[in-house]
């Protein structure tokens, strides 16, 4: 059970990690290809104002839930210095279970915000959606210019908080010879 629930751990820290990594490193390479676009030939991408916006949530929402599962969060350490040990396992314990209902809000809100708004045109973004619609003749690529992909960031960020959150529970319930064993990987 316990070499499971690390095996499940490192997998979700390597996706979250990858797409905390993933989305900053395409935020960087649209913002410099915007950057050098506008000051060489004096145009920028229409879309690349917009995109690295929605890009860079997914990455916050990404490294969230890493920081989250690697535990190293901001925490108030200077009260939890003062606790005795049992009390603070206690409290982490209590902070988890915060967590994983935390995420779980945060899924639900930003599906009710995607369904609600989802639907509305991105200014920047629906231009290029219609483009690649002309280019490839794939009536179903105009969602690119809807909001909902983007908005969708919370549904997917409020998940991986909530996993992450479950699985720093199931890490701090193993014993302590596994745990060390986990932040050694």
């Amino acid at each position: 059970m316990h070499q499971t629930v690390l095996k499940i751990s490192t997998f979700f820290s390597r996706l979250f990690a990858g797409g905390a990594g993933l989305s900053m490193f395409t935020v960087f390479m649209i913002v410099f290809i915007n950057s050098i676009r506008r000051y060489t030939i004096g145009k920028s991408l229409e879309w690349g104002e917009e995109m690295p916006v929605f890009i860079a949530i997914y990455g916050v929402m990404f490294g969230v839930a890493w920081a989250y599962l690697q535990d190293r969060h901001i925490r108030f350490t200077i009260l939890v210095g003062f606790l005795p040990e049992w009390a603070t396992q206690k409290l982490y314990f209590v902070v988890d279970l915060i967590m994983i209902a935390t995420g779980g809000l945060l899924t639900y809100s930003g599906y009710l915000f995607t369904v609600k708004r989802g639907g509305l045109e991105s200014s920047g973004l629906i231009n290029l959606a219609k483009d690649l619609r002309s280019l490839t003749g794939w009536g179903d690529m105009i969602w690119l210019g809807h909001l909902y992909p983007y908005q969708a960031a919370m549904i997917i960020g409020g998940g991986a908080l909530a996993i992450a959150a479950l699985l720093r529970l199931l890490i701090r319930l193993s014993p302590r010879e596994v745990v060390q064993i986990r932040e050694e990987v």
